[in-house]
């Protein structure tokens, strides 16, 4: 069935927008920003229908000439788009630690690498949320999750201790071993 065009409350409820940004860091500590026509940016693309989110990443630095595949996802950033009767998520890509000079040549002069704190003032608000819950989830080896660019506290204050099923955890017995599995013996 063809899709037809749709204005304003019009529009289909759950109608999703998806976009990329990938954070390549260099070995001093610094970024990769791309020269675009609006300034300076984290290479970022929008998904294309039928592709995949990493898939664009991958795209999206190609097309950049960062020759760096995409690595896993470091965070997700929830946007409600009220004027379009739709909702938008931006998937944060780490895309590696690599020489400076030598990526940005890769990159026919496009890319420049900056410190952190300088290129998270010029960019926009939310990819400057987006690069610091990036870099924070590298770190910390986990994903961030973003409603509007701000962090969202995912994490329970107090996780109650339990006792992990033994077992799924514990080996099989050996053979001719009287002991049974999860008995601890």
């Amino acid at each position: 069935m063809a899709e037809q065009a749709h204005t304003g409350v019009d529009r289909p409820a759950g109608r999703r927008q998806g976009a990329v940004v990938v954070i390549v860091r260099s070995v001093g500590g610094s970024v990769v920003l791309l020269n675009g026509p609006d300034g300076p940016a984290l290479p970022a693309a929008a998904v294309r229908p039928g592709e995949d989110p990493r898939s664009a990443a991958a795209r999206v630095l190609a097309e950049s000439s960062l020759p760096v595949p995409p690595g896993r996802i470091l965070a997700l950033d929830y946007q409600p788009v009220a004027a379009a009767a739709a909702e938008a998520i931006t998937f944060v890509y780490d895309g590696g630690t690599y020489d400076g000079g030598e990526l940005a040549a890769g990159a026919g002069g496009q890319a420049v690498f900056l410190p952190v704190e300088q290129a998270a003032a010029v960019l926009d608000g939310a990819q400057s949320a987006q690069l610091a819950a990036g870099l924070r989830a590298h770190e910390l080896l986990t994903v961030a999750e973003l409603r509007n660019g701000q962090v969202l506290q995912t994490a329970q204050s107090r996780v109650p201790e339990r006792e992990l099923a033994p077992h799924v955890w514990e080996p099989e017995p050996a053979a001719g071993s009287k002991g049974t599995v999860g008995s601890g013996v």
